[in-house]
């Protein structure tokens, strides 16, 4: 396994400086672990009849089993200092795979967070993510043909690292400024994969908003995103595809707080952004943004949590550059005792992810006949959907302070124009057991 230094690193750093500022407390130790099971009507995300490489497809069902322990490490120092880091390994088998591909795997992440009060007007946090996981296949070739005495392996392991930090100041009463940033890369193992699917993105924000009151607060916001995917494939193939996206982003913001304490309130974000590509042949784009987000968590034995959202952004669609978000999400929790032993979630988002031929992918496209494929796929079309609805219900219970067990199931629903369409059905059942 490939771990990056710096989470482990940051881990050790940190655990010593906890260590250093508060050594008149102890360590708190936690160890928990997780198992379960889920089985999908649609294994390989098709739809019937599909055809890949001349060959019709067919949806195929799969179970799969996952067991995987948590090791945690939190420390709490007075009202000044929270600090927690975490490591948890899973394993994953499958009773039913595509041809050519292994029946486990296993999933790595590592975690640390902090939030430290440096004075009581000025507040640090820093958080890291890192995951690892892959899965070999055999090499199919050219045609796709599985070849069962071919035992060369085409691999799919890569490790994500996502690090975020800031750092906010009161100033006069209650107002404040924020300063963000915020760094993620992605790194495949095997070259094949990684000309053409590593990642690296970076980003700034600040924030200042005047808190008017109890009840309303405003100010001012600028982001800055950059993000680029690694385009070697093309250029080894003799053409270039510049994938970058730089955007710009400026804005006005307002919280309304319905009762005063942070806990029942409307978000609303709007801004202007300015979108810069790598490539020379797309030129710069200016697109509104919009973020609207209410949360209502005070209640007795309900919460919800609903938004909308507009902007640009990167693409998730090799090799688009970007493409324009829109999605609405709402999240419902309730509670049915007053102990809150049992509690039941739903959850469902509407997203809609636009691209364009002539403003969203180098021109480079045309030449090597990647935008002339999805032209006659589409009818001739150069505009572009991907539609995707989502929909999850789970519910849980605690039936010791050391088990709760959980049972869920999803519906995604995905019409794509750049990709394939398929709906996909799972439902779960796991449970997690504190250990210690």
């Amino acid at each position: 396994m490939k771990y990056t230094s710096l989470s482990l690193a940051t881990a050790l750093a940190v655990a010593g400086f906890v260590q250093t500022a508060g050594a008149e407390q102890d360590r708190l130790f936690g160890l928990s672990a997780s198992f379960g099971v889920a089985h999908t009507d649609n294994r390989d995300n098709v739809e019937n009849g599909t055809l890949r490489a001349g060959v019709p497809q067919k949806e195929e069902s799969q179970t799969s089993f996952y067991i995987g322990p948590t090791l945690r490490l939190k420390r709490q120092i007075d009202d000044r200092l929270d600090f927690s880091a975490g490591y948890s390994p899973v394993i994953r088998w499958y009773d039913e795979v595509t041809k050519g591909k292994e029946k486990h795997k296993v999933d790595h992440s590592v975690f640390v967070k902090l939030d430290y009060k440096l004075t009581p007007r000025t507040r640090v946090t820093f958080g890291e993510n890192y995951w690892w996981t892959g899965m070999r296949d055999y090499f199919y070739g050219t045609d796709y043909d599985y070849d069962p005495n071919r035992d060369t392996r085409l691999d799919h392991e890569y490790y994500q690292n996502r690090v975020t930090a800031s750092v906010s100041q009161k100033l006069i009463g209650e107002d404040y400024v924020k300063v963000s940033g915020r760094w993620r890369v992605k790194r495949y193992d095997e070259k094949e994969l990684a000309d053409y699917s590593d990642e690296d993105e970076y980003g700034a924000r600040l924030d200042f908003m005047h808190v008017a009151s109890r009840y309303l607060a405003f100010g001012v916001f600028g982001d800055w995103q950059d993000w680029d995917r690694a385009s070697d494939a093309s250029r080894n193939a003799g053409y270039e595809i510049d994938q970058g996206y730089t955007v710009y982003t400026l804005g006005a913001q307002s919280i309304v707080d319905f009762a005063g304490n942070r806990d029942n309130y409307v978000y609303a974000g709007i801004g202007w952004a300015r979108g810069e590509y790598e490539a020379d042949s797309v030129d710069d784009q200016d697109a509104a943004s919009v973020n609207v987000e209410l949360r209502l968590f005070q209640l007795s034995d309900t919460r919800v949590l609903a938004g909308f959202r507009f902007l640009p952004h990167y693409s998730d669609s090799y090799p688009f550059s970007s493409q324009k978000d829109t999605a609405g999400y709402v999240t419902l929790t309730k509670y049915f005792d007053a102990d809150r032993r049992f509690r039941v979630n739903a959850s469902c988002e509407y997203r809609t992810r636009k691209y364009e031929l002539s403003d969203d992918i180098d021109q480079g496209s045309f030449r090597y006949g990647y935008a002339e494929a999805l032209k006659a796929a589409n009818n001739g079309a150069t505009e572009y959907d991907k539609n995707t609805l989502y929909g999850r219900v789970a519910a849980s219970y605690k039936f010791y302070e050391w088990l709760t067990g959980t049972l869920y199931y999803s519906y995604e629903k995905v019409d794509n124009d750049i990709g394939n369409d398929y709906d996909e059905n799972i439902i779960g059942v796991g449970a997690k057991v504190d250990l210690y």
